[in-house]
């Protein structure tokens, strides 16, 4: 525990600064980039513990991912600014995100020829690996473009979620809620998670035009402001918005920490690696957050459609 204490610590007096400062942000990205590489390993050496990977799949399912997670926020215009694009730009080389996927694809299927004893579920586990990692740490990079405080919202929701559904579990939990998958979880713990959480996001969001000055230089603007604008909304209507979109992040958190569990339990292991002692590696301490990124990202670029729809409706 107190390995796990100290570890926190660290971890928040790094990480937090780098979120959330705005001169940092290509600190933000480099330090995604690195996560998204060892997050890669830590899932392909997951596979090795059924059946040995060679270390040129290895190696270039990592290359892979870097290269759909590049041609992802390449696609994005609000990402202009990112390295990412300021490398492809510089080195005049613009990435196709369908392009990508086909040509991985391809490259995963002849691997079948070319590799001693690489078979069609082999292509299946490179092909999650990649995109499971690849999606995950775009779509929060890509957040962190939209702007720090989706960012806030999301590590506020996944947060809270986990820590009280685990202070829920421990007090309170008496009924599993998938002990074939994590047997410590209870419907108690994910309940009062959620519970928590719903309360935590929703004052964010409510509160947050008060809050918007320090935000955004000064300027009083609305949570979703440059995304898509929800003022056609009653007051009633808005809570309800604000309320559902909450409890739909934290319910996808819990799914994100079960779907990292499910993997975890299929193969045998306790941890992905031992990279942040007492915690385990990369995606043992941001399965949730990333798995709930690119649900957050969907959520917003579905509404950037059917909004100003409703809107010109109204």
């Amino acid at each position: 525990m107190k390995t796990r204490i100290i570890t926190s610590i660290l971890l928040c007096i790094i990480l937090i600064p780098v979120v959330i400062v705005p001169q940092l942000v290509t600190v933000f990205e480099m330090l995604v980039i690195l996560f998204t590489i060892l997050a890669s390993i830590e899932v392909l050496n997951m596979f090795d513990k059924q059946k040995k990977m060679p270390l040129g799949i290895k190696i270039l399912s990592v290359i892979m991912t870097l290269a759909l997670y590049s041609s992802i926020i390449d696609s994005f215009a609000i990402c202009s600014n990112t390295l990412v694009v300021r490398v492809l730009n510089l080195v005049g080389f613009q990435l196709s995100m369908y392009l990508t996927l086909a040509i991985i694809f391809l490259c995963l299927i002849s691997c079948m020829i070319f590799v001693h004893d690489f078979d069609a579920s082999d292509v299946g586990k490179c092909f999650t690996e990649v995109l499971y990692i690849g999606i995950s740490f775009a779509s929060f990079t890509i957040l962190r473009s939209y702007g720090i405080r989706f960012i806030i919202y999301l590590l506020m929701i996944t947060v809270a979620t986990d820590v009280f559904a685990l202070v829920f579990g421990i007090n309170f939990g008496k009924h599993k809620m998938a002990p074939t998958i994590s047997p410590k979880k209870s419907w108690e713990g994910a309940i009062g998670g959620t519970a928590v959480a719903l309360v935590i996001g929703f004052l964010f969001l409510f509160f947050y035009p008060y809050m918007a000055p320090a935000f955004h230089d000064g300027n009083n603007l609305n949570f979703f402001a440059g995304v898509f604008e929800y003022e056609f909304f009653s007051k009633a209507g808005l809570v309800i918005f604000m309320i559902l979109l909450t409890l739909c992040m934290s319910i996808c958190s819990q799914i994100g920490d079960l779907v990292a569990s499910k993997m975890k339990r299929t193969y045998g292991i306790k941890d992905f690696s031992n990279i942040f002692p007492g915690h385990g590696g990369v995606l043992d301490r941001f399965d949730s957050a990333l798995f709930t990124s690119t649900i957050f990202l969907v959520f917003l670029q579905v509404g950037t459609i059917v909004f100003p729809i409703l809107l010109g409706a109204i």
